[in-house]
């Protein structure tokens, strides 16, 4: 799946008519493409079909749209959502579409009785208003056009992308398009699979309009889709003659008094993924309880503080244990307190093995979030939007708005890589990149879903896997598992523990 940027989508443009090649032409292929895929999909003889078009170019596809759809024997009618075209290309498509005989309307100089009328009466609506041009906020009078179109029983077809989603972040306005089906050019856009955007775009499909593969495919992406090939590859086949040195050891620094099952899950699920040995670092008053649930791991308990969390008088042992594993996981239930605020502090600034921060480890980091710049490894952090708001002192309405944008802008500042979790979670890398994980499902919207997550991406981070790898490896079984999982046992009723249960057959599937 290959994702590109409004501005590289432009570059790709502007070198198809600099090569000698009519601007016009990817216009009338992109109108075709609307045109040909509600014919294909609707059947659209004798069907009334809406067109809102904007001003600008999107517009302008949509005025094409509309003449093929009108000599294919549709019932058509061109609403101008914000008053007539303006750029050279949709001026020339409208007057095509009015040569035509299509009928146009300005909604400004129409009664509104009979722009309700024709919204509601269609049984298609295509929305060519903004596209990937969309900025900021609608005007008013836009916005009153996007809640009738909400509000309609047709088919909402958006070209490009729906009117009111920023092509680039997946942001949304406060009044958005919410289409049935997205035609998009070239490429998918990030818009299209970061939500809350990728929640408007309903079924997106992808049409080439004339601009040479190999030209898109040149593109550097800036955000990527997780791809099952490339997860595949960053596994081999094991070797007959290994021992469970070869695999790597992780360090689980996990679990308080009232938070053994963070622990539990955190652990079960490194074991699960392959690392050799998993060493669990926690307060003795939880030992007997997670060493009974976990019995494939070894076990430092330490004397725990009065909070119920580790003491800071264990710090110099656990960086002593730290040093010898390959990997170190920490915060998984771990508690928020002045000791364990301690222990991870200095777990970032002396570790010499790469670290996943979790949970707890990430509240108590929240206070001086600044420590990541002088991390002495590589570190790997997996807030969920709440953690996530509170190391950037953003409410989680914000983050959850904000998603990509926060996370690379927090990877590139940080020199870390941030695992933003929910619905299509984000990888982003410290380079600026991003990937996009499109596994997983609402089921796994449970507290321990998390730990289960990051115990994945220690093992495999254990194992050797870079931590660019160990992130995009994670994030995909851990979803695929999750899928499994809800197949088996609904949204509802999964749990976390479910999704380490799946977790041999999706190696499986890997190993094949």
């Amino acid at each position: 799946m290959l994702i590109l940027t409004k501005e590289q989508i432009k570059e790709l443009e502007e070198g198809y008519v600099q090569s000698g090649m009519d601007h016009i032409k990817l216009m009338e292929a992109a109108g075709n493409a609307v045109g040909r895929f509600i014919h294909e999909k609707f059947g659209i003889t004798g069907k009334s079909i809406a067109v809102l078009c904007g001003s600008g170019n999107n517009g302008g596809d949509g005025f094409m749209a509309a003449r093929k759809l009108l000599e294919n024997g549709a019932k058509v009618c061109v609403l101008l959502a914000d008053g007539m075209p303006k750029t050279p290309d949709a001026i020339d498509m409208y007057g095509r579409a009015e040569r035509a005989g299509v009928m146009i309307i300005d909604c400004a100089e129409e009664e509104p009785e009979k722009v309700d009328r024709l919204i509601n009466e269609a049984e298609i609506i295509v929305d060519a208003i903004y596209g990937l041009g969309f900025r900021d906020e609608p005007p008013e009078q836009v916005a009153q056009l996007i809640q009738k179109i909400n509000l309609a029983v047709g088919e909402v077809i958006a070209v490009d992308i729906p009117s009111g989603v920023s092509g680039d972040s997946g942001q949304v306005a406060s009044t958005c398009v919410k289409a049935n089906y997205t035609v998009t050019f070239t490429a998918m856009k990030p818009g299209h699979i970061i939500y809350p955007g990728a929640d408007y775009c309903g079924t997106v499909l992808c049409s080439a309009i004339g601009i040479e593969e190999t030209a898109a495919e040149a593109m550097a992406p800036q955000v990527s889709a997780v791809d099952y090939q490339n997860v595949r590859l960053c596994f081999s086949a094991r070797k007959q003659n290994t021992y469970k040195g070869d695999y790597g050891s992780l360090l689980a620094v996990c679990g308080s008094y009232g938070m053994a099952g963070a622990a539990v899950l955190a652990g079960k699920a490194a074991v699960q993924s392959g690392v050799g040995l998993v060493r669990m670092v926690l307060p003795d008053s939880i030992y007997p309880i997670v060493g009974s649930q976990l019995l494939d791991a070894v076990y430092y308990p330490m004397n725990a503080a009065e909070s119920g969390t580790l003491s800071i008088d264990d710090c110099d042992r656990i960086l002593e244990l730290a040093a010898k594993q390959k990997a170190c996981l920490v915060g998984c239930g771990m508690g928020c307190s002045d000791d364990t605020k301690e222990i991870v502090g200095r777990l970032v600034l002396e570790s010499p093995v790469p670290l996943v921060i979790d949970a707890d480890a990430l509240n108590v980091l929240a206070e001086d979030v600044y420590l990541l710049k002088e991390a002495k490894s590589p570190v790997i952090i997996t807030p969920h939007a709440g953690e996530m708001g509170r190391l950037t002192n953003a409410d989680a309405d914000v983050v959850q708005q904000r998603r990509l944008a926060l996370a690379t802008e927090f990877a590139a500042e940080f020199g870390v890589y941030v695992v933003l979790k929910g619905a299509n979670t984000i990888i982003a890398a410290p380079d600026g990149t991003a990937r996009v994980n499109l596994t997983g499902n609402p089921g796994m919207a449970k507290g321990g879903s998390g730990d289960v997550l990051a115990g994945i991406i220690g093992s495999l981070l254990a194992q050797g896997m870079s931590p660019a790898d160990a992130c995009e490896c994670g994030v995909y079984i851990h979803g695929t598992a999750g899928d499994s999982a809800a197949s088996n046992y609904s949204h509802h009723a999964m749990t976390p523990m479910d999704i380490i249960l799946e977790l041999p057959g999706v190696f499986l599937d890997i190993e094949r």
